[in-house]
């Protein structure tokens, strides 16, 4: 589990390179904020097209191999970003980017929800959160010193070489021991559900929701919005951005652990509804001009709040009874990156045509709507493999 935690923060942190790079690529490239958004755009484009299939393989090829593959894609894309002469290179290899981050991201989950036993999904689960979410902050800190010392492209080919050396892991994955194929409660990589989706429809669509919102938001705000405000409200250098989107990768790894414990040891709802409120929270600061000291609280509340993907992705595993994970994981990241796609694309839109404010809005409405649907209608999952027929009554309106 910490190798393949490993491998997924480490490919995670290559494919965020970018973030606060780019008004360096804007200015050099002559790239509007909308172009700039479509960059984050594409990437979700890449990871849309290939989570449904990434389930479908995490269910039965060792979690290894198909990291590998994401980090040789990762390599070929990251080197098509440094060596791009125009705005249109970038935002096509940002396709091969977001391939990479899907086959891993889709890996990763399925592997962790299944490897616990299922008193202890939450937890896992919030590890691979940790590595996921702190890869995704980490990535622009490290990308941004990199960036501010010796230039956009340079930092962007350390990202291929990165990749690289996740490649040649997985080569050799063969002589490594393997990783756990099950656990007392957990699931059976290979086993695919002979049925329909047990999860009753409203509560699906509930999870669903969930992962559709914070997606976007993530794509909207420290992937365009946040950098794209840095630089224009306060003149921040992108070591400065990268180093701020850093301290909200500790704040990540924070929440998602302590996430991961309260769904663990209270109530997986318990610990959704407050994350999602912090997180909306942290959105709407940034609706007002508070000087670079709000700016960097609403990274950090937004930061603490993340975890709730990690949170409504064990819920549905719950509902799974851990058959067939990766097949159900994969169409639940596939709604979220739905999201993925539309948050940098509107909010892009609205910057630019109405303000920033209003783009900042959107996001925090859509995350707190979300939030109060829940809180009315989402039902708790910690005790169905105790009492599965708790979850039918009524369960499919």
């Amino acid at each position: 589990m910490t190798l393949v935690g490993g491998v997924v923060l480490l490919i995670s942190i290559g494919a965020f390179f970018r973030v606060p790079l780019l008004p360096s690529i804007g200015d050099e490239l002559s790239m509007s904020p909308g172009q700039l958004g479509l960059i984050t755009t594409v990437f979700a484009l890449g990871r849309l097209v290939t989570d449904i299939p990434a389930g479908r393989m995490a269910d039965r090829i060792p979690p290894l191999r198909s990291l590998g593959l994401a980090g040789a894609i990762l390599a070929v894309g990251s080197i098509g970003v440094a060596s791009a002469g125009a705005g249109v290179w970038v935002i096509t290899a940002a396709f091969a980017l977001g391939i990479a981050s899907a086959l891993a991201n889709t890996t990763g989950m399925t592997f962790f929800s299944t490897a616990a036993p299922a008193a202890q999904r939450g937890t896992s689960m919030a590890v691979f959160s940790a590595a996921l979410l702190g890869g995704q902050a980490l990535g622009p800190m490290i990308g941004g010193a990199i960036g501010g010392a010796a230039g956009w492209r340079t930092a962007i080919a350390s990202a291929a070489v990165v990749g690289l050396v996740v490649a040649l892991l997985g080569a050799f994955s063969n002589r490594l021991p393997r990783p756990p194929q099950a656990a007392p409660g957990g699931g059976h990589h290979g086993v695919m559900p002979s049925g329909p989706d047990p999860t009753p429809r409203l509560q699906r669509w509930l999870l669903f929701s969930v992962a559709f919102s914070l997606f976007f938001m993530l794509g909207s705000m420290p992937q365009t919005l946040i950098p794209i405000i840095g630089d224009a409200r306060y003149a921040l250098t992108p070591g400065r951005i990268g180093l701020a989107l850093g301290i909200g990768g500790a704040c990540r790894f924070v929440g998602a652990m302590v996430g991961g414990r309260l769904a663990d040891r209270l109530s997986r709802k318990i610990s959704l509804i407050p994350g999602m409120a912090l997180c909306t929270a942290g959105i709407a600061i940034l609706a007002v001009d508070l000087g670079v000291a709000g700016w960097v609280a609403s990274i950090v509340l937004l930061s603490l709040g993340s975890y709730g993907v990690s949170v409504s992705a064990t819920m549905l595993a719950d509902h799974a009874g851990g058959s067939g994970v990766g097949r159900r994981l994969g169409t639940y990241r596939f709604v979220g990156d739905v999201g993925l796609i539309a948050g940098p694309t509107l909010s892009g839109v609205l910057y630019e045509r109405v303000s920033d404010t209003a783009a900042v809005l959107l996001v925090a409405g859509l995350v707190g709507a979300v939030t109060l649907l829940c809180a009315l209608l989402l039902r708790e999952t910690r005790w169905i493999d105790e009492h599965p027929t708790a979850d039918v009554a009524g369960g499919n309106a």
